[in-house]
């Protein structure tokens, strides 16, 4: 099965929230796919099979599907069957700076996605928040109404033992290295300053957060890199602000990543 990055035309930049929803008897034509932002899928009725990685499922009951971004997945209905489902998509940064209990609410996504069944009255609460999404146009209301909806099913995954908090020091972790990205940063030395060990720190944040540490300082750099060179900076001056210590290793990092330069990655992304 072929996997391809969509986007589904919002590019590089779209920082929002959008909903769309669907209601028929015939198939919604998809394939393996990811993109590059969350997605909650309600889906209401149809007979619906969800593949994500490690988890393949046909079932005829409402569930709630939750990605994160570059997660693959299927979803498709059978057809003769009535299909309603609603979705909710949008980008990290459209909530991640404006709620402290972020890290804990990204939680609800999964390492790989997760998929939670549920009783018709609690589908019925969560079509109504979808729908007045749908109506609001206010950025501010939209993020409480976001924030309820992710509140509602962290609660209801702890209740029923789905869910673990992410410890301090990961959390500790996180937020160190976004606020340091730039400088040099050792696991070892890291771990110290939050009061474990290497081994538990490295074992920790790859579990709840799917990543290694080194991986995570690296995206943090190159996220910035692209804001910086966006913004009219040159790549030796970009690589000093964001750790790299000089262009070529800036540029090796891009080729790592994106398989292209940073200018050829300017050029095809705006």
């Amino acid at each position: 099965m072929s996997v391809y990055l969509d986007t589904n035309g919002f590019g590089t930049e779209w920082n929002g929230l959008t909903t769309d929803r669907y209601e028929g008897y015939l198939p919604r034509m998809t394939d393996y796919h990811m993109h590059d932002y969350y997605e909650i899928s309600l889906i209401i009725s149809g007979n619906v099979r969800v593949l994500l990685p490690g988890l393949a499922e046909s079932s005829t009951e409402s569930r709630l599907v939750l990605m994160r971004p570059r997660t693959p997945h299927f979803i498709v209905c059978e057809p003769n069957m009535l299909y309603k489902r609603r979705n909710i998509l949008f980008s990290g940064d459209f909530i991640a700076n404006y709620v402290p209990e972020w890290q804990r609410l990204l939680s609800v996504f999964g390492k790989d996605g997760t998929v939670q069944h549920i009783s018709d009255g609690e589908c019925a609460e969560y079509v109504e928040l979808t729908e007045k999404l749908e109506r609001e146009t206010d950025p501010f209301r939209q993020r409480l109404l976001l924030l309820m909806f992710l509140s509602l099913l962290a609660d209801r995954m702890e209740e029923t033992g789905k869910i673990t908090e992410p410890p301090a020091h990961v959390t500790g972790a996180l937020l160190h290295i976004t606020e340091h990205y730039a400088e040099r940063i050792v696991a070892s030395e890291l771990a110290w300053r939050l009061g474990v060990g290497r081994t538990t720190l490295m074992t920790s944040f790859k579990r709840y957060t799917g990543t290694t540490v080194n991986e995570y300082v690296l995206q943090c750099r190159i996220k910035n890199a692209v804001r910086l060179l966006r913004g009219g900076m040159t790549e030796q001056q970009t690589a000093e602000a964001c750790g790299f210590s000089d262009a070529c290793n800036l540029i090796r990092s891009f080729k790592r990543c994106f398989q292209m330069t940073p200018k050829q990655y300017l050029a095809a992304n705006g």
